[in-house]
């Protein structure tokens, strides 16, 4: 082969030159499309797909916010959280107040209150009266919204979206490339996010009324929630909160109809603190500017009355609450007819079952007998010096029920805890102090019998690890979808 003359090797050096610099132009084209083109995925995938939230306890939004566009009216409308949910039997309402369709517009209080105002505002005709029960705590009294619920509810019905203020849009596209990621997993594995116990779509009526043959009685250990105590300090109203009532009421009027304010259901054995609903009414009539209905004291009501957390009745509380609110109700319109309502009689709580499990750990805890059950209180010197332990499920015969907050303060060394399905509820708090825990291994595949508050995993960067297969259930699970972000499918 002929030697390459100077010319030529400077031709091919400036070939090779130049195919390199298109290579690598090449990659860079690539990697700008390929992340231009996520965007568009992520669009694809949350707009485009089927819904897959039908199913579950937030499936049932839009079909709320339908019926209240179309019920014939003068409506009464019941606008809140899950207390509303649970605490109300639209049927016997329309029995004792002729004339009015009755309308449960409440949700879930980790949506919060405000968008359930927002979503109902648009939708007010004249002769509604409008009673906003929002649960008594500081969160359903705030402008608290959480946007991965929102889009939950939202999925399939976009034109909900349309009722939000710009703020919460903005929250909402933070969290929309998870949702839409969530929802293509769900497609490619063909399995929609199901709801667990009473927290499904089809756990509502038409009326938007929780009605569950599971609600029979109250289910809590100790008959009440730690994690959700009852408070009446007037402080617990924050500024957005009324400044947002107070916007819906002058709306509402101004359709036509008016705003009430009346207290849910409030479980007795969960309140705390030395200020009484007396105090707080004052505060709610002074603040909202809105007219009160009925006795708050009489809202307090036995442990008996509930089911699953201290603001969701049971089938016969729902009886006794909503005699109540009809009662109130009809005072405020100047009815004297009598309220031809029953008590019924009080359900005995729920014993906890003795569940026989992996029992081989049980010396590392302290455990409390709490009558008929026994709760993890602390770690002994051993359990203090383990990295992996499984709470046990039966201690002296009593089934182990619950972990008690600060439960793991000693456990520094603890990297893994397995929880099995006898433990049906966890305290906030209950790691905090075990900085080395990374991994919370949950067993049980039904997330609603497991109860936890939103302060589960303060102080660990933990986190919580269940079955493949029910993982889209803890993550849209009522109790659990607050935390979905750091639930993960087990060996992953």
């Amino acid at each position: 082969m002929a030697a390459r003359t100077d010319a030529e090797g400077d031709w091919y050096s400036f070939l090779g030159t130049l195919m390199g610099k298109t290579k690598t132009i090449l990659t860079w084209l690539a990697a700008v499309l390929a992340l231009l083109s996520v965007p568009a995925a992520l669009l694809s995938w949350g707009f485009l797909l089927p819904a897959q939230y039908e199913d579950t306890f937030m499936g049932e939004l839009k079909y709320k916010v339908r019926y209240l566009e179309e019920a014939p009216g003068p409506r009464i409308v019941l606008v809140g959280g899950s207390g509303v949910a649970f605490g109300a039997d639209s049927a016997l309402m329309e029995r004792e107040l002729p004339g009015y369709t009755v309308v449960n517009f409440g949700m879930y209080a980790a949506l919060g209150t405000t968008v359930m105002l927002d979503l109902s505002q648009e939708l007010i005709r004249p002769g509604d009266i409008v009673i906003l029960i929002p649960e008594q705590q500081e969160q359903t009294l705030s402008g608290f919204f959480d946007p991965a619920v929102m889009w939950q509810g939202a999925d399939g019905a976009w034109e909900l979206l349309r009722a939000l203020p710009r703020e919460a849009l903005g929250r909402m596209a933070g969290q929309f490339p998870r949702f839409a990621a969530d929802k293509c997993a769900a497609v490619l594995r063909g399995r929609p996010p199901q709801g667990s116990g009473v927290y499904r779509r089809d756990s509502f009526n038409a009326a938007g009324d929780v009605v569950s043959p599971l609600c029979r009685c109250n289910v809590m250990e100790g008959g009440f929630d730690p994690n959700t105590p009852i408070r009446f300090d007037p402080e617990l109203f924050s500024e957005e909160f009324v400044r947002r009532v107070r916007a819906y009421a002058r709306a509402v009027e101004e359709q036509g109809g008016a705003l009430w304010y009346a207290f849910g259901p409030m479980n007795a054995a969960a309140v705390e603190g030395a200020a009484g609903p007396d105090g707080f009414f004052d505060a709610v009539q002074s603040r909202l500017g809105v007219p009160v209905i009925g006795d708050p004291n009489a809202s307090v009501l036995d442990a008996g009355w509930f089911y699953d957390t201290n603001f969701h009745l049971n089938a016969s509380g729902k009886t006794v609450y909503t005699r109540l609110l009809i009662r109130n109700i009809k005072a405020m319109l100047g009815d004297s007819s009598p309220t031809d309502i029953a008590i019924p009689a009080q359900p005995e709580p729920e014993q906890a079952e003795v569940w026989a499990g992996d029992d081989s750990d049980a010396g590392c805890f302290v455990l409390e007998d709490r009558g008929g059950w026994a709760a993890v209180t602390g770690l002994t010197p051993e359990g203090a010096d383990r990295e992996r332990l499984v709470a046990p499920s039966v201690w002296e015969g009593l089934p182990v029920a619950a972990i008690d907050a600060a439960a793991f303060a000693s456990g520094e060394r603890l990297r893994e805890l397995v929880i099995q399905q006898n433990i049906h509820a966890i305290a906030d708090g209950a790691f905090d102090g075990a900085p080395a825990l990374e991994r919370v291994v949950m067993r049980s595949d039904r997330p609603a019998d497991c109860r936890v508050g939103q302060g589960l995993l303060e102080g660990t960067d933990a986190a919580v690890y269940v079955p493949a297969q029910a993982l889209s259930r803890y993550r849209a699970d009522y109790f659990w979808a607050v935390h979905a972000q750091r639930i993960l499918p087990e060996g992953g």
